[in-house]
């Protein structure tokens, strides 16, 4: 099932949009809360909420990945968060280096595919269940993907835009 929109009459005001930021924010924040909580007692202890997703970026993937890429599919601009997360990833072992032509690339180690399957079972016995109240109705996650990748691409147009116009 698509994720159906519906247009009520005029369009988006500013107080609809300042709730919808303040619902992405109010998600983002958990999720990252999340991520820090269940990292506390893994394998790999004490990782930040980045580190974590460029890692299990890595497992997902199956295949090196370079720093850029991992920024790219991540929507991070400032590259040196992600060059000091690798770096700490690395010190942990849970992710090697290798060159590929003049480029680093980056893959998970055994530790790093075990701290994803640790995520895993973490996700399915704390996550997963609650989410089965969602799927039991309407909710269509493949959708709700659709939707957030085409809002983002709507803020990042806006934030090139504002940059363009303000000299930033």
């Amino acid at each position: 099932m698509d994720v159906e929109i519906v247009k009520k009459e005029g369009t988006i005001g500013p107080e609809q949009l300042s709730e919808l930021e303040l619902g992405l924010t109010v998600l983002w924040n958990s999720v990252r809360r999340w991520m820090n909580q269940r990292s506390k007692a893994s394998l790999i202890a004490g990782l930040s909420d980045l580190d974590t997703f460029l890692l299990h970026l890595l497992v997902y993937r199956e295949r090196p990945l370079r720093a850029t890429d991992l920024a790219f599919a991540l929507s991070i601009d400032d590259m040196h968060l992600v060059s000091y997360s690798l770096k700490k990833l690395v010190r942990l072992e849970a992710v090697k280096t290798a060159r590929l032509g003049k480029e680093m690339v980056y893959s998970a180690t055994e530790k790093g595919q075990q701290h994803y399957a640790e995520y895993l079972a973490d996700r399915k016995r704390y996550l997963e269940p609650a989410m089965r109240y969602f799927s039991a109705g309407e909710f269509d996650a493949e959708g709700l993907k659709d939707l957030f990748r085409a809002m983002s691409a709507v803020y990042e147009q806006a934030a090139r835009a504002a940059a363009s116009e303000k000299g930033s």
